[in-house]
């Protein structure tokens, strides 16, 4: 058998493809190369001509057939070929699936007094220390520093609000308490929001400025009477 223009094309940009992706991935396994190929010449086949005497014989035998038997003929090749590309892709399928390492899940945190007390106290600093996030804002809305007030609310929401409360969330033991956590900080991150659109160009408004800013307390101030109720084994 050879392969037809079709078949060949098909095959070469198949190959070419392999070799591409083995580059990006040097550490792909020859198990995982030799199942893609397989798969590779398993739609090639589709475009398989006859050229020995015999299959010329039978395809000569069949052109001379009727036309009833002509179009079974072509049902059954039709047949065979989408039976074999489903088995090709499925033995590939399951080749290349096994060859890929396990993703680790992640890592529970641990949880102990002193830990829950540090991650805690991370935000309570935020809230009474001269360099918290409180304490700045505070600063920058007197200074009127609207530019700054601007650039500062975002990064305070990624460093403050995702990173430090998300941490503390992750440590309360009661689930009920988890969801009220969740929105507990996404206040945080209204107040932020609050202050920013209060000393954006043309909208400036220290009033509003300063009530977000008290928001931003008492929501802080509630957030950190969550550390009470978590339960150490």
């Amino acid at each position: 058998f050879n392969l037809q223009p079709h078949g060949s094309l098909l095959l070469l940009t198949a190959f070419y493809a392999t070799l591409q992706y083995y580059q990006k991935m040097p550490g792909l396994s020859i198990a995982t190369i030799t199942a893609l190929l397989c798969c590779c010449l398993g739609y090639a086949s589709a475009f398989v001509a006859p050229t020995s005497p015999f299959t010329a014989a039978i395809c000569k035998s069949t052109q001379t057939s009727s036309h009833h038997a002509t179009s079974t003929s072509l049902d059954a090749t039709r047949r065979n070929f989408i039976d074999q590309s489903i088995a090709t892709i499925t033995a590939t399928s399951a080749i290349i699936f096994q060859a890929q390492p396990a993703v680790a899940k992640e890592a529970p945190i641990e949880i102990t007094p002193q830990i829950v007390q540090e991650a805690f106290d991370a935000i309570r600093n935020e809230l009474t220390s001269s360099s918290g996030v409180v304490a700045t804002l505070s600063n920058l809305i007197d200074n009127g520093s609207f530019e700054e007030i601007l650039q500062y609310t975002k990064e305070s929401d990624a460093y403050f609000r995702r990173a430090k409360l998300g941490k503390a969330r992750k440590m309360l033991t009661d689930k009920d308490l988890k969801g009220e956590a969740v929105l507990m900080s996404n206040a945080v991150t209204f107040d932020l929001i609050g202050i920013n659109r209060a000393s954006r160009p043309g909208k400036e408004n220290r009033e509003d400025q300063l009530r977000y800013l008290e928001e931003l307390k008492k929501d802080i101030a509630k957030f950190l009477e969550l550390e009470k109720t978590i339960v150490f084994e």
